[in-house]
């Protein structure tokens, strides 16, 4: 598609100097000009190819620059309209058929004279409405094809910045992704190492195979699905590591036409998974966490349910389904429905992403 975009401007330039201005000079009577004036047939015809390109090349692209390369294009405009208007007044000799049109007309006294004098202004007359019709037609063209052209470069070049902003803002948010995941997890290990090595030497192997996955795969724009969902069911095994009997983790997954190249960005549901083990937690009362997936052909629905057992401070609060958010906007726009609710203390999350 790209290459075919290229060759376009080939291709329509190619088309006017060898289908339409041919055709166009072959429907007006320019033959009658090539018998005596050959020499201005030809400056003529070539002079339309240079309004072509210098419209098409020239004027039209520095109309859309600043003042400067305005004024250039305007006198580019100017300057061909005077050109026009000197070979439209070019005298040339005019042949028979003029003149034995002329004579079949009525006149008076002065005979021949007269026709000759009839038959040269009727030359004139045809000589200029053809110069100023193919010039008209020529220009018109070739300002809609650079015009044309040019917009579509605009768009481009928006399009090519615009793509470059979204990467340089999923790189920022990757990198704050980082620093999240690591601060979470090491203060897992750090209670463990506190009460319980045993487990904190398993936890550290989980932490190990976690910090793997997520330094290989973080900086990759899409993962397989099944990855990244082992990858959260890893991390639900390390963070049971540091819970005790009053607070139970429910996780789920479903899965129906499951698509085997699915994929998905890399780290984009583990916001709400940590958040639901971070705030939902409670060393004295009984709390239930249900983390559920389920994919339909391309189609995930994630929800994650939690009770409210700790309250996130205002400085901390939001910042990584800040985080989140932004990162759906531009991973996946118009493709995912995001919804946040809190109810009597019961906080949850439902996402749908449509992946491919």
């Amino acid at each position: 598609m790209l290459s075919s975009n290229k060759r376009l401007p080939l291709i329509i330039d190619l088309a006017f100097c060898f289908v339409l201005l041919p055709f166009m000079i072959w429907l007006l009577p320019v033959e009658r000009w090539m018998s005596n004036n050959m020499p201005f047939v030809l400056l003529f015809v070539g002079w339309l190819y240079i309004v072509y390109f210098a419209y098409r090349y020239y004027a039209v692209p520095w109309m859309f620059r600043d003042r400067r390369h305005l004024m250039f294009g305007v006198g580019i405009l100017i300057t061909s309209i005077a050109v026009t208007y000197l070979i439209a007044n070019y005298q040339f000799e005019v042949t028979q058929s003029p003149l034995r049109r002329a004579r079949r007309l009525p006149y008076a006294a002065g005979g021949v004279s007269d026709a000759t004098t009839r038959a040269a202004a009727v030359g004139m007359l045809i000589h200029q409405r053809a110069v100023w019709f193919l010039f008209v037609v020529v220009a018109a063209f070739s300002f809609a094809v650079g015009t044309l052209g040019e917009l579509h470069q605009q768009i481009v070049r928006r399009q090519t910045l615009e793509h470059e902003k979204q990467k340089a803002e999923l790189a920022l948010y990757k990198v704050q992704i980082n620093p999240h995941f690591l601060f979470n997890t090491l203060n897992t290990l750090y209670g463990l190492m506190l009460t319980d090595i045993g487990r904190a030497e398993t936890a550290f192997m989980q932490f190990m195979s976690l910090t793997k996955y997520m330094y290989t795969n973080a900086e990759r724009d899409k993962v397989p699905l099944r990855a990244e969902i082992d990858y959260i069911r890893q991390y639900i095994e390390l963070q049971k590591n540091r819970l005790n009997e009053h607070t139970r983790v429910h996780f789920t997954l479903q899965s129906v036409n499951e698509q085997p190249d699915i994929s998905i960005a890399p780290m984009i549901l583990i916001t709400f998974v940590e958040n639901a083990l971070k705030y939902g937690v409670s060393a004295h009362q009984d709390s239930d966490i249900y983390i559920d997936i389920h994919v339909d052909g391309s189609q995930l629905k994630f929800t994650a349910q939690n009770p409210i057992i700790l309250r996130p401070t205002k400085e901390k609060s939001g910042f990584g389904i800040a985080n989140c958010r932004k990162r759906l906007n531009l991973l996946y726009p118009n493709r995912h429905t995001l919804e946040i609710k809190e109810q009597q203390d019961v906080y949850s999350v439902s996402l749908t992403l449509q992946l491919n």
